[in-house]
């Protein structure tokens, strides 16, 4: 039973209390998800955090269909953000791969290491050249958000 905050406390902020059950289920989703705390809290549990936060009026009841933007936690946001990057740095190895098979087919001719390493450069710094645009793109976003507390 949650005793802190009280449920009276709470009920006044939604009109009933199915509509307070999702409301506090949909922010410690958030929550579980990385999302940024908004009130500082002793609680480990993310139910009881996301009701104080409601307590609080640090979230709101919002009728309709939102997409609000959400910010992560650092950790978070720089775990996915390693994470795709691991994945692009997967998926160029196998496009590298490709490419020197195509090539090597499509000649009919074996290339010696020296055309492979070419090769190799042009493409890495295409894949290179992607992902500082991509790097500055999230680096933009991260800022942003940063801004916007």
């Amino acid at each position: 039973m949650l005793v802190k905050p009280p449920m009276e406390k709470l009920l006044t902020k939604a009109e009933n209390r199915y509509t307070l059950a999702i409301l506090v289920a949909k922010r410690a989703r958030q929550l579980v998800d990385g999302a940024q705390p908004l009130t500082d809290s002793d609680s480990p549990n993310l139910v009881t955090l996301a009701c104080e936060e409601l307590a609080a009026d640090t979230v709101r009841l919002v009728r309709g269909h939102v997409n609000p933007h959400i910010p992560l936690r650092p950790e978070i946001e720089a775990a996915r953000l390693a994470a795709r990057n691991a994945a692009l740095n997967a998926s160029s190895a196998e496009a590298i791969r490709e490419e020197l098979d195509q090539i090597a087919g499509s000649t009919g001719e074996d290339f010696d290491e020296s055309d492979a390493k070419i090769i190799v450069e042009e493409i890495e710094k295409n894949i290179e050249a992607q992902n500082e645009a991509e790097a500055t793109e999230s680096e933009a976003m991260v800022d942003l958000a940063e801004t916007e507390d």
